[in-house]
């Protein structure tokens, strides 16, 4: 996949079909659209493209409002490129994009800049300065200006609209579970491995300590189990987000006691693959009893992975 940073270093390219969004969580409605794009680009001999922002728009028009990143850019062209996109456009959201009204957008971006062969977007998509642009604007420039456009209506999951906000509470609720269903797999976080206190190696269960990316989303504190997956394979683990009471730590933390591994991963990059939550996190009298706790976290995690029965 080509990657193409800044509105400036935007180009015409051949018979591109695209789609526009900020794509946080790059859901199943989202691949919806994708899987739209790929296909539109197949037929007329083209090229599959994706325009996404950064930083997420939020954090330009509301920047009290914190929003932490289901897929932070990073990881999120990690996804585009699993799924075969050919191009991804990242632009960042300021004013020379933000000043632009709807009929300038689509005149001097898409067709001057890009020469966009076909457009497909979410029925809800809206653009242009004030948001006064929509779907059925865009319906009629391509009409006008001779490029094929699709619409994808939202799609439900169980009666529910599946949507970035809704995927993002169900993770700061702790409920990993639930929104792996509606991402079409689970909930990841990548990062890299950092020295920590080096207690876990201490009471006989060393862990790797994560260092994430900046807006990542961070799941309700508690223990989960996950895998971590490593220069292209995956390790059965248990992982612990948040702030380590037993020992008083002042500072979110993502620390992942990978099972039965012993390889020296310090200054390596790791995806943790969350899968369920088994327990709050807590703050317990003694050191015998974390271990204990430790003790059942992992008898659970073989369960839970199909590792025992």
């Amino acid at each position: 996949m080509r990657v193409i940073e800044g509105l400036q270093k935007i180009e015409r390219l051949k018979k591109p079909v695209l789609t526009i969004g900020n794509f946080d969580g790059i859901h199943i409605g989202h691949q919806k659209i994708i899987e739209q794009v790929k296909n539109m680009a197949e037929e007329i001999g083209g090229i599959s493209v994706v325009m996404t922002f950064d930083p997420h728009p939020l954090h330009v028009l509301k920047p009290e409002k914190i929003l932490g990143l289901i897929t932070p850019l990073p990881v999120k062209k990690r996804i585009f490129d699993k799924f075969g996109i050919d191009v991804l456009l990242v632009i960042k959201f300021e004013n020379e994009l933000r000043e632009l009204n709807a009929e300038e957008f689509v005149r001097t971006i898409l067709l001057k800049k890009i020469g966009i062969s076909g457009l497909v977007l979410g029925s809800d998509f809206r653009f242009g300065r004030d948001a006064e642009g929509d779907v059925n604007l865009i319906e009629n420039f391509s009409k006008k200006h001779g490029f094929s456009f699709i619409k994808i209506d939202p799609v439900a999951l169980d009666g529910e609209k599946v949507g970035s906000n809704k995927i993002r509470k169900m993770i700061i609720d702790g409920d990993v579970k639930k929104a792996a269903q509606f991402l079409g797999r689970p909930f990841t976080i990548v990062g890299r491995v950092i020295y920590g206190a080096g207690i876990g190696k201490k009471i006989g269960y060393p862990t790797a300590n994560l260092a994430f990316f900046e807006n990542q989303l961070l799941p309700k504190n508690g223990v989960y189990v996950t895998e971590i997956e490593f220069r292209g394979q995956r390790f059965p683990s248990v992982t612990n987000v948040g702030l380590k009471p037993t020992f008083r730590y002042d500072r979110i933390s993502i620390e992942t006691h990978i099972l039965n591994f012993h390889e020296d991963i310090y200054g390596m990059e790791l995806e943790v693959i969350f899968y369920e939550r088994i327990r709050d996190e807590e703050r317990f009298a003694s050191v015998k009893e974390l271990i204990r706790a430790i003790e059942e976290d992992i008898r659970k995690a073989e369960i839970l992975l199909n590792l025992k029965t």
